[in-house]
Order: structure tokens, then sequence, then C-alpha cells
């Protein structure tokens, strides 16, 4: 339910920015938001959100499943990056190269 909803949002956004990135704002963004729906309360009960004064954040699962979660949407994050990765350069050719 989680990463499906992760998958939504990152469709919206251009290729050239890496999943890791959108990963970390999309959580601020459902971290700090008053919760709507059952991602937004499962994210806020599962995953704390720390900043420092210079406005450095750091993400910590609070339980077990807290970190796995976290765990979780970071491997599919690298994953849909190498995805994109691999059909780039399944599209090159041999004279691309010269």
């Amino acid at each position: 339910m989680i990463i499906k909803e992760f998958s939504k949002y990152i469709q919206n956004f251009s290729a050239d920015i890496p999943a890791v990135i959108l990963l970390s704002r999309w959580m601020r963004e459902r971290i700090s938001k008053t919760h709507e729906d059952n991602v937004d309360r499962v994210m806020q009960k599962e995953i704390a959100l720390l900043r420092n004064k210079r406005g450095f954040f750091l993400m910590f699962g609070r339980s077990d499943s807290g970190r796995k979660l976290l765990e979780s949407l970071y491997e599919f994050a690298l994953s849909y990056d190498n995805h994109k990765f691999s059909k780039w350069v399944h599209k090159l050719k041999a004279s691309d190269f010269k």
C-alpha cells in the first residue's frame, strides 16, 4: 500500500531526478502533514523525522517494522533507478560510443 503510493508519486516527476531524492521528499511531506489516510497514519507511527538547526534531517524506524518499511522503500527507489538506467542502456547502439 505504501510502496504503491510512492510509485504513484514518482511517476509525476522527470526521469532526471533520482528516485532516492524523491523518496526523501515524499517521506518528509507525508510525515510532516496531518494524517489524511492510512498511508500517512502508518508512516507517522512507524517513521520518525529529526531535523537539526541547519535544516538537515534524519529518518529512522521507530520499531522493527518501521526499519523494514524504510529499507523496503529505499530498495524500491534503487530498483526504480536501475530500471530507468537499463531502459536507457537498451536504447543505445554501438555507434553511439564513437
